[in-house]
């Protein structure tokens, strides 16, 4: 009898697919997953559970910023009145390419303005930004201890990210604005050629050559965004090609852990489109006026999009029974994507999700789960379902 059922329950497993467009999880860092600080930036883990190095490159003493109990914490070793910093990582060993109109990537992340990051001055700023690495690392460290300077002739003036080029957005108490970083390939020798968010605010931003505004420039500029010490922010960055040769560029700002908070501030761009792939990323702090020492603590960071790898077929395996156990099957699909499992003794109800009981979910892992449906030994017969996203 449950050789037979289970005969029926393995002809009938089937893959159903919902009607939505899919979000590919590329990169999601909780700083658990072994990141570090100015090592060499490789990417590593699972898209659900990943790793990189975060390169630190200061215009002062940035040794102080590091990663611990699952905060990576960006700070300055001491009160400046005039300082900045950020970090540099690869998130992806393989570009994602913005090939077709609609396609897009997004950057997320959370933090918590520990201390001091509007309080400086008007010009004290939060940053962001999505890069094409031209295959090429950051410097690994070189640059935390006030290697961001305007000495010309530096050793670090080539190499690194003077060749990335990118898009960056930056946020003010009094307004936002959006802007391009180029390669860094002018007359210029300065280890500045390494900087990715600065756009010539000051010695040690790259300016080799400087960055452009958007089409809009900055009369969109959100206005009187406020950050709070002690408070928790979620920043979403998307760049999406809009058109052949366009991207809209949006950011929307939220209080809280996530986009479910508030929206406290947004902005979108367009920008013609010359470089089609991103593969890095950096988030900076600067501090202008009073001396402080701007403090910020990222929980998370997460990239998506809707462009993926190929897609691996959801599936469950084929099943084993147990008579005290019940059935047993794995699970599989693509990694980092996430899925339902439903089972009912009417294999003919619709739809599904309605009508169907939801008995196990997940993400997808670089490999197959088992699951055991214990459930299953109090029917006769028991049919499964897989959905996915």
């Amino acid at each position: 009898m449950k050789i037979s059922i289970l005969s029926i329950v393995s002809a009938l497993v089937g893959i159903v697919f919902s009607g939505h467009a899919a979000v590919y999880t590329v990169f999601n860092d909780t700083f658990n997953n072994g990141s570090t600080t100015n090592g060499v930036s490789t990417p590593g883990g699972t898209p659900s559970a990943s790793s990189t190095s975060y390169d630190i490159a200061s215009s002062k003493n940035a040794t102080a910023s590091a990663i611990s109990s699952g905060i990576f914490t960006l700070t300055l070793n001491t009160n400046t009145g005039s300082g900045f910093l950020e970090a540099q990582a690869v998130f992806s060993s393989t570009p994602i390419t913005l090939a077709t109109v609609g396609q897009y990537i997004n950057f997320t992340y959370t933090f918590t303005d520990t201390s001091n990051l509007f309080v400086g001055g008007a010009s004290s700023a939060v940053f962001n930004g999505l890069y094409d690495d031209a295959g090429v690392p950051p410097l690994p460290g070189y640059l935390a201890n006030s290697g961001l300077s305007t000495t010309t002739a530096s050793t670090n003036a080539t190499g690194g990210c003077a060749n990335w080029s990118g898009y960056v957005s930056e946020m003010q108490s009094n307004k936002c604005s959006m802007f391009t970083r180029p390669v860094q390939n002018g007359a210029g020798t300065t280890s500045a050629n390494q900087e990715l968010i600065g756009n010539n605010f000051g010695g040690g931003a790259f300016n080799n050559p400087t960055g452009t505004n958007g089409v809009n420039a900055s009369s969109t500029a959100e206005t009187n965004l406020n950050f709070t010490a002690g408070n928790q922010y979620t920043v979403s960055y998307t760049i999406t090609l809009s058109a052949a040769t366009t991207f809209t560029i949006s950011q929307n700002v939220y209080s809280g852990a996530n986009t479910s908070g508030m929206l406290i501030g947004s902005l979108t761009n367009t920008f013609t489109a010359a470089d089609f792939n991103f593969d890095g990323l950096a988030i900076g702090i600067r501090n202008s006026g009073n001396s402080v020492d701007p403090v910020m603590s990222i929980s998370q960071i997460t990239v998506t999009d809707n462009v993926g790898a190929p897609a691996v077929k959801p599936l469950l395996g084929k099943p084993s029974w147990s008579p005290t156990g019940g059935a047993v099957f794995t699970i599989s699909g693509t990694s980092g994507n996430s899925y339902r499992v439903w089972a009912t003794a009417n294999v003919a109800l619709t739809p599904v999700t309605n009508t169907w009981t939801q008995v196990t979910s997940g993400t997808f892992g670089a490999s197959a789960t088992t699951y055991t449906d214990a459930a299953a030994t109090s029917f006769p017969k028991r049919f499964y379902i897989i959905t996915s996203p």
